[in-house]
């Protein structure tokens, strides 16, 4: 176990490989004892490490789940491939990315965020935002284009796939598929935006 901060040489850097053990213990827990069982306490045994070692690179137990759930996850981007569409389409793949053991611990954060406050703000600071700003930069980039009218709700528009993929993750266990993805994109996004379908707007 790592020592606790009175007994460790001065000087002596931390080991570079407890972060990842911890990480990977509370992805484990969230997936076998859900949230509500995924203590610190627990953390620290199953990451053969001590608590103050986990309280020294979190503050809490909120900010050390949504780091284990950033984790798994793919960095956000904004895209700009000269297509409206598939600006559109690449921003929201990043909402099929995830694999199982992804899916399972994001799941288990989205159980718990409505009767936790602090743990909805860390999730949505870290997680939620994120993908949705870079959705809103893409529709943003295009009104300056002069591809989409600068009166479009871009903000509500920006938050259907990532409402339709949350939604996917907490009643079903799974990710959007690309196929579903496409059609979001397709038949309700690019209408909201621009009035017109997906197969209308390739070049746009």
């Amino acid at each position: 176990m790592e020592d606790e901060p009175s007994s460790r040489p001065a000087g002596r850097p931390r080991d570079p490989g407890v972060a990842a053990r911890v990480l990977t213990a509370v992805q484990d827990l969230l997936i076998t004892n859900g949230y509500a069982g995924t203590t610190i306490a627990a953390v620290a045994q199953a990451a053969g490490t001590g608590k103050a070692a986990v309280y020294r690179r979190w503050s809490g137990k909120a900010d050390l789940v949504v780091a284990a759930v950033l984790a798994l996850n793919a960095p956000v981007s904004v895209p700009d491939t000269g297509s409206l569409r598939d600006d559109l389409v690449e921003c929201a793949m990043h909402y099929a990315r995830g694999d199982e053991r992804a899916t399972r611990v994001l799941a288990s954060l989205l159980s718990e965020i409505g009767h936790d406050p602090q743990l909805f703000d860390a999730a949505n600071r870290a997680i939620g935002r994120p993908p949705v700003a870079a959705l809103v930069a893409v529709i943003e980039q295009w009104v300056r284009r002069g591809a989409i009218s600068a009166d479009v709700p871009t903000e509500l528009i920006a938050g259907i796939i990532p409402t339709a993929a949350f939604g996917s993750v907490t009643l079903r266990q799974r990710t959007l598929d690309t196929q579903t993805i496409s059609d979001l994109v397709d038949h309700v996004l690019l209408p909201a935006l621009t009035g017109a379908h997906g197969s209308s707007t390739q070049l746009l």
